[in-house]
């Protein structure tokens, strides 16, 4: 007996081949599936495990970047250029911080917690360099610097528990005057 197949018959026959070939399979190597009665579909991964994940757009410039930075975690956003614009992380004693970048990628404010816990935000030039940093003491006062360019403080305010005060510094940093008062006080200049 001369059995003959037509084409749609022949393209049936291998497609129905190829289904079973791989629900058999699946269910011989014991991978999930069909073969274990479970939907089809992608299965959702439950982490991923990596030194570093970049996001690229359209064009395949990094504009995100996922990493560990000398040991600490890190978020990097970067702009068209592919310039640091944004960086969030954990500084060297795994406080956290926030660095803004301008358009060449040098750090200009940086918003942070000391290793103590408490809030400093400062402000830099183009070198790097901290030239003005608003910060809390541990009682929750605040106080004010100003750096020259060599790093040196130059002016200070502060708020204190029992008084508040200016002191100007000189090109050393050491100070030259003050004007401090106590609450219910007269102000006192010294030099």
């Amino acid at each position: 007996m001369s059995l003959t197949l037509r084409p749609w018959q022949l393209m049936l026959i291998t497609i129905a081949s190829g289904i079973l070939g791989a629900f058999f399979a699946g269910l011989f190597q014991g991978s999930p599936g069909l073969a274990q009665g479970e939907a089809a579909g992608p299965q959702a991964q439950k982490a991923i495990v990596t030194n570093e994940l970049r996001l690229v757009d359209d064009k395949g410039i990094t504009r995100l970047v996922m990493a560990l930075v000398l040991g600490k975690p890190r978020l990097l956003m970067l702009d068209e250029q592919g310039q640091y614009r944004l960086e969030l992380g954990l500084g060297t004693s795994g406080e956290p911080r926030v660095w803004l970048r301008d358009k060449d990628g040098a750090s200009k404010a940086q918003m942070a917690l000391t290793p103590e816990g408490l809030p400093s935000f400062a402000l830099a030039d183009q070198k790097g360099n901290d030239r003005a940093v608003l910060a809390l003491t541990k009682e929750g006062n605040p106080t004010f610097v100003l750096r020259d360019r060599a790093g040196k403080d130059r002016v200070a305010v502060w708020r204190g528990m029992e008084d508040e005060g200016v002191a100007l510094a000189d090109d050393k940093g050491m100070p030259i005057a003050y004007l401090t008062a106590k609450d219910g006080e007269a102000p006192v200049l010294s030099h």
